[in-house]
């Protein structure tokens, strides 16, 4: 039986493997791109933590990877009541900075250190990069919108509401937010604004 070694032990840096469980079948199996050192050196995180989170990784991902069905899956046993599929895609594509349509061990270990171990005007980047959804650097009221429709799913089971009040709520909040943050009136929100804003 072939086994993956965890992340950074033994010199190959080769990034696939086979891992022989069953030996008619082969599993392509995705190891980390980065030795130890080179994700302690990405992230702030020590060589203990990062071996503790890898094990914790593959007992979940043991191909190494995880895909945005797999993402929807697990983050919907965090909103048992709500519609989360939206939410986790938007989250699962501010993981996933090199749109490969699925999220490595690396992507999740530096989205982790940012959001625990990061500035506030680092996690404040974080989020605004999570609201723009097209990623082009601004928010539009189309994406702040999509957004919040998205959080109101995720708290509120949406079958046991009125569609129409459900609706006209989350347009209201979306115009409330878009005019604040809309510091220019040119129907964008800029990242130095929303940072400047959060950071009164």
């Amino acid at each position: 039986m072939n086994v993956v070694r965890s992340a950074g032990s033994g010199g190959r840096r080769s990034s696939l493997k086979f891992q022989n469980e069953n030996p008619s079948a082969k599993q392509l199996v995705r190891r980390p791109t980065c030795t130890i050192a080179e994700l302690m050196g990405k992230t702030k995180f020590s060589k203990d933590e990062i071996c503790h989170l890898y094990r914790t990784f593959k007992q979940d991902c043991p191909s190494g990877e995880v895909t945005k069905a797999h993402f929807a899956s697990v983050f919907a046993t965090l909103f048992p009541s709500g519609e989360c599929f939206r939410y986790s895609v938007f989250l699962f594509r501010n993981i996933d900075r090199t749109n490969s349509g699925f999220i490595r061990f690396e992507d999740l270990l530096v989205t982790l250190s940012l959001l625990v171990h990061g500035s506030i005007e680092e996690r404040i980047g974080w989020i605004f990069d999570l609201y723009d959804l097209n990623k082009d650097g601004m928010l539009t009221r189309l994406e702040l919108l999509q957004m919040v429709a998205a959080i109101f799913q995720l708290i509120v089971p949406v079958c046991k509401l009125n569609f129409t009040s459900i609706t006209s709520a989350i347009e209201e909040r979306t115009n409330q937010l878009f005019e604040i943050w809309d510091m220019h009136g040119d129907g964008h929100v800029y990242k130095e604004d929303f940072l400047r804003y959060c950071l009164q």
